[in-house]
């Protein structure tokens, strides 16, 4: 019996598919009036800011 081990069901968010996943990270400097646009934007989607920043940036690049 030494050495056997039971699976144990992983935590959290199963993994998504590889080109969906992300794994860059990007600091940006707001002003109050940025960043209380952002929250609007954010509390009107009922969504966290990264998230509603996420999409507004994605939208942005799939124009270009």
């Amino acid at each position: 019996m030494a050495g056997r081990r039971r699976e144990v069901p992983r935590m959290g968010r199963p993994p998504g598919p590889p080109e969906e996943v992300r794994r860059n990270r990007v600091a940006v400097m707001l002003t109050d009036a940025e960043h209380a646009q952002l929250e609007r934007i954010a509390a009107d989607q009922a969504v966290p800011l990264g998230t509603a920043l996420h999409r507004l940036v994605s939208r942005a690049l799939r124009r270009k």
